[in-house]
């Protein structure tokens, strides 16, 4: 009975020192991840402005075909206080948008119809692209930040579980 029973705590061990092992290799696979992951923000960063562009414009293409797009365009709009992709004048060659036109989203004051007839001193006239891209450039430090945070909690958890199988190793040897 007693052999079993020690044979049982070994094996039982064993599993923890073989789980305590898998867990810190997932998780300093996950660091590197995430560490590869900002490399290739910081390295890409101005292609992702410019797919950013892209991307908007194509949005703004939609914007009478698909509500969807267009609530989420006058949100960003409204938030941002600014009006198309580089300035006011792009909603004039979108093909569904009539002439002298903007959404009434651009509007400094939002009212029903305000962007059908209006003067230039009445609307935001700064492009959202530019707007969003400042914004994100001086929140950067926070998000960075946080990221920092998380990957030092990481690395703790890696450098902790080492050090408990390190202790379960040399015990289970002396033993």
């Amino acid at each position: 009975m007693a052999v079993e029973g020690g044979m049982k705590c070994i094996k039982f061990l064993l599993y923890v020192l073989l789980l305590a092992f898998c867990f810190a290799i997932f998780l300093s696979l996950i660091v590197l991840v995430e560490v590869a992951t900002a490399i290739a923000g910081y390295v890409y960063r101005d292609k992702v402005m410019l797919e950013f562009n892209k991307d908007f414009w194509q949005q703004m293409q939609n914007y009478r075909k698909n509500n969807r797009t267009a609530f989420i365009l006058d949100k960003m709009q409204k938030d941002f206080k600014c009006c198309g992709a580089a300035n006011y004048t792009d909603w004039e060659t979108i093909p569904l948008m009539p002439k002298g036109q903007v959404p009434d989203s651009c509007c400094i004051n939002v009212t029903q119809g305000c962007g059908t007839h209006f003067k230039v001193k009445e609307i935001h006239t700064k492009g959202c692209v530019e707007k969003i891209g400042g914004w994100l450039r001086s929140n950067v430090l926070v998000v960075a930040g946080a990221a920092l945070g998380i990957a030092f909690v990481e690395v703790l958890g890696v450098v902790f579980t080492c050090c408990v199988v390190k202790s379960i190793r040399s015990g289970y040897e002396v033993m």
